[in-house]
């Protein structure tokens, strides 16, 4: 079994913390990104939602720092290694939108401008040391690992389709976002979406415990978010009621998923 490296993990620490300090600054202080955040962001609903989706990834990427192994790891690893590099092409294309003339403007370019290459010689660093994955023992249930197939390639599609065209996203999203916004929350999706597929393809319930508690955070923050700042919903009452009802179910493939990974690790 290949354990993780202290530089991986060490990478991970780092990475977790400023995901919690974004999720704050985002969920908490939805209202106030003109103060308080890299770029002024409107409504506060796509803030909160970017929230949601930091605190999450928090969870995903505080598992992976605590993994001993890599197999353990390796669920969380890729998709955010993909999130860093999709929102450091986005903050390049929409550069002139951040506030480079406040901490928080610059702090952001400075981290996403390191976070790839801190991440690349983390992975290259763990790849090179020698060790196996350990051999399945047992599998997800089947109606897990299939909603999680849907579900990653529902999120790959909708991420792939707000980062390549936020206007044409307009007329299948809740409410109204910036080309900017749009991109930010596609590049999330398109990492969980990863995540989600990896995990189906992986098929073990305990490397899963990861991504089910972050999945399961993921869910209930989106709802959460959408629940506070519902006055920023626009008139399509499809879209919103698509949209509840996909984190509906994502809340609850996680909470299956968790329930199988604590059963297969008693037994």
């Amino acid at each position: 079994m290949r354990p993780t490296t202290p530089l991986l993990r060490l990478v991970f620490q780092v990475f977790a913390a400023l995901a919690l300090i974004a999720g704050g600054l985002l969920f908490i202080g939805a209202t106030r990104t003109d103060a308080w955040f890299s770029w002024t962001i409107e409504p506060p609903l796509t803030a909160a939602t970017l929230g949601a989706f930091y605190w999450a990834a928090f969870v995903l990427i505080l598992t992976a720092a605590r993994s001993e192994s890599w197999a353990e790891a390796r669920p969380a690893v890729y998709p955010v290694a993909l999130i860093a590099v999709l929102l450091l092409i986005v903050t390049l294309v929409h550069l002139d939108r951040f506030d480079l003339d406040s901490l928080f403007g610059v702090f952001w370019l400075t981290t996403y401008v390191l976070v790839p290459p801190l991440l690349a010689w983390a992975i290259v660093d763990e790849l090179r040391r020698p060790g196996d994955v350990p051999r399945r023992t047992r599998r997800l249930p089947g109606a897990v690992r299939a909603t999680l197939v849907v579900e990653g390639l529902a999120m790959l599609a909708a991420g792939a389709l707000l980062l390549i065209a936020p206007g044409a996203a307009e007329d299948v999203w809740p409410w109204a976002l910036s080309p900017l916004t749009s991109r930010a929350i596609g590049s999330f999706m398109v990492g969980i979406g990863l995540a989600a597929l990896i995990a189906a393809r992986d098929d073990d319930p305990v490397n899963f415990r990861g991504a089910a508690l972050a999945y399961i955070a993921l869910g209930l923050l989106e709802l959460i978010a959408l629940l506070v700042h519902r006055s920023d919903l626009g008139d399509s009452g499809l879209a919103t009621a698509v949209y509840v009802a996909f984190w509906s179910v994502v809340t609850l493939t996680g909470a299956y998923g968790l329930s199988a990974a604590i059963a297969s690790s008693r037994s």
